[in-house]
């Protein structure tokens, strides 16, 4: 049938071991903006690039909450699609295609930034006019016949390769670096040329750098790490790619953090001054010493693109995934296998010219979409969460669902563009990241809807309305009975989706939980929550905003309060994503190694903060985990 075509082309036939899954996992989520991006923006930002290590602990954490249930019932009830999961609980095409619309517009502001980056690193490698398109047209030619040939297997493979590369880089430039120029232990306070990376962050950076750390937490959900999530042959299989993501950020992200901070003072002593690219810059400095940093030099050029060619490939074939199953395959649904895959490679040409177009003539408005699109998918997050955790009781109607979303995405535009852009905090007043308030917005419409529903129901009779609401279905395999796939009360039949993969029994909050019975899982206790947020919040550096001071000539006031090299807040935001790392892996270990955790917290963060937040935090911390 056709649609069994679709996980062989788009899920590899759900056949990814370990190595692969992890491989492919890494270089999707590690993109060309870790290898050029975090070392860019900490050359004009400084620590605060370290946002980005944070940023993705939260990816890991939203990952590792969602990817064990998602993978789970995808095998029990036949799952294809990245949007079957939210078809099949909620059973409502309006959510449907609002889910399709918050997946696609992303991956495709997403896909965008890869082709420009693409553009802008093969010209400055080759030094080809910064205008010139035909390289990162042949690219993408390139990058659409590896979907051509073999689907996601034929993806997976190329991501792993350059996963290798990206990995041999982060290992080895970073050396080259210290052993040629110093590092952060080396570097001279007095005559370092930012030393305002020195100081503490004001209080809106503050602010947007826990926004920032937060907003992110859906990246679960875009198409392309659900594919993979779907892919995994076992789920040991999916927990080693989770692994894997979880641990690389301190391999990449902290490696661009430390190539930008010591590359302003490469380039300071090469007298180049707010370089186009600093990245490129410092390997072009490194180039001019020959021999072996010639090589490494060259090595990481090519893990850069590397890196973009990945991420590129894998939102490719996600957005093709998506619209293939979701809007073509409903319009056709007697095609042919063979008619099936044309369509989707159609889907793919059309996509990856879209995104094309958009970067060669998108020009500056290119930033602002690029702001926004991991806040329009944080507009899925009380979709998916609802749809997993909830419980009977606790359940909302898709409608509600649907409307908190499309005004959260409202209110994610509104406030970027009417407010966000052109800020300047001095004047304007407290900053916003546009996605995280669009979400708040999100919560409260789908909890006042909600409310309103159930209020106004609680005047019909109970029983005439359990009755019209839905059919009863005799399971034979568990003798007890669920809802059948019948419309919901009041639900019209245009609204309901016809997808007969699923099986004859609704999948209902009691069923999502009757299939992960006997499966231990850390997001569904409540203090799991608690914890990791009350850690986003530690994590965020809650310090005396510009400490120490700037003199006029743009010198320090007073020696800051430095640990090898490192500022203590900056030290701070690197012992609490640590400690939230560890926490991570808290399930594979015993109590001896709970005490290491919190010897380790004591000694390295403990000391950057007060002694009344951190000793609470260290007694909590092992109480929970000697508890579990």
């Amino acid at each position: 049938p056709p649609e069994d075509s679709l996980p062989r082309h788009y899920l590899g036939g759900r056949s990814f071991g370990p190595v692969l899954t992890a491989g492919t996992m890494f270089a999707s989520f590690f993109s060309g903006y870790t290898v050029v991006g975090v070392p860019n923006e900490a050359y004009r930002s400084g620590f605060l690039s370290l946002r980005w290590i944070t940023s993705a602990a939260i990816v890991g954490l939203g990952f590792f909450g969602t990817a064990a249930r998602l993978r789970k019932l995808s095998l029990v009830r036949n799952h294809q699609s990245p949007v079957d999961f939210i078809s099949d609980r909620f059973r409502s095409q309006i959510l449907r295609y609002t889910a399709v619309t918050f997946q696609i517009f992303p991956s495709i502001i997403y896909l965008t930034a890869q082709c420009t980056a693409i553009r802008t690193t093969f010209n400055s490698i080759f030094r080809l006019d910064p205008n010139n398109v035909g390289a990162v047209i042949g690219i993408c030619l390139i990058i659409l016949l590896f979907e051509f040939m073999g689907g996601l297997s034929c993806v997976a493979l190329t991501d792993a390769v350059q996963g290798f590369i990206m990995v041999l880089c982060f290992i080895i430039l970073p050396i080259v670096i210290k052993k040629n120029f110093g590092g952060w232990a080396d570097l001279d306070l007095e005559s370092y040329p930012r030393q305002d990376f020195y100081q503490t962050p004001t209080s809106s950076e503050q602010w947007l750098f826990w926004n920032f750390t937060i907003v992110n937490f859906c990246f679960f959900s875009l198409p392309h790490f659900l594919q993979r999530t779907y892919a995994a042959k076992s789920l040991g299989a999916l927990k080693f790619g989770f692994n894997v993501v979880t641990l690389g950020p301190w391999l990449t992200m902290l490696t661009g953090t430390f190539i930008g901070t010591v590359g302003v003072q490469m380039l300071a002593d090469a007298g180049i001054e707010n370089p186009p690219s600093p990245f490129g810059a410092i390997l072009t400095v490194l180039m001019d010493l020959g021999g072996f940093p010639y090589f490494v030099s060259c090595f990481s050029f090519t893990a850069s693109l590397a890196a973009i060619m990945s991420t590129a490939d894998s939102l490719l074939i996600a957005i093709s995934h998506v619209l293939t199953a979701e809007v073509v395959y409903p319009i056709w649904p007697n095609a042919s296998p063979r008619r099936v895959t044309i369509f989707g490679r159609i889907v793919s040409f059309l996509s990856i010219s879209v995104a094309l177009a958009i970067s060669i003539l998108g020009g500056k408005n290119l930033s602002d979409l690029a702001a926004i699109q991991f806040g329009l998918s944080l507009q899925l997050l009380p979709v998916f969460m609802i749809g997993l955790y909830a419980h009977k009781s606790t359940d909302c109607h898709p409608w509600a669902l649907a409307a908190g979303s499309w005004l959260g995405f409202v209110t994610t535009f509104s406030l970027h563009y009417g407010y966000m852009k052109g800020f300047n905090p001095e004047i304007d007043g407290p900053p916003f990241n546009s996605g995280v308030m669009g979400c708040a917005v999100n919560v409260c419409v789908v909890f006042i809807i909600e409310a309103v529903r159930r209020l106004s129901s609680r005047k019909k009779d109970t029983a005439v309305q359990e009755e019209d609401e839905t059919e009863m279905f005799v399971d034979e395999r568990d003798d007890k009975v669920h809802p059948s796939m019948k419309p919901r009360e009041h639900q019209p039949e245009w609204d309901m989706p016809h997808i007969s993969r699923f099986g004859d029994v609704a999948l209902t909050p009691d069923l999502v939980w009757k299939c992960m019975e006997g499966v231990r899982e850390p997001f569904a206790e409540s203090w799991f929550g608690v914890l990791m947020f009350v850690l986003t919040l530690l994590v965020t550096p809650l310090v005396g905003a510009d400490t120490p001071p700037l003199n006029e000539d743009g010198t320090l006031a007073f020696a800051p309060s430095v640990v090898r090299g490192i500022p203590s807040w900056a030290m701070s935001i690197i012992g609490f994503t640590a400690l939230m790392t560890l926490i991570f892996f808290w399930g594979k270990f015993r109590f001896g190694f709970v005490l290491w955790v919190v010897n380790m917290y004591h000694h390295f963060v403990a000391a950057s903060i007060p002694y009344s937040i951190s000793i609470p935090a260290a007694v909590f911390l092992c109480d929970i985990c000697v508890h579990y």
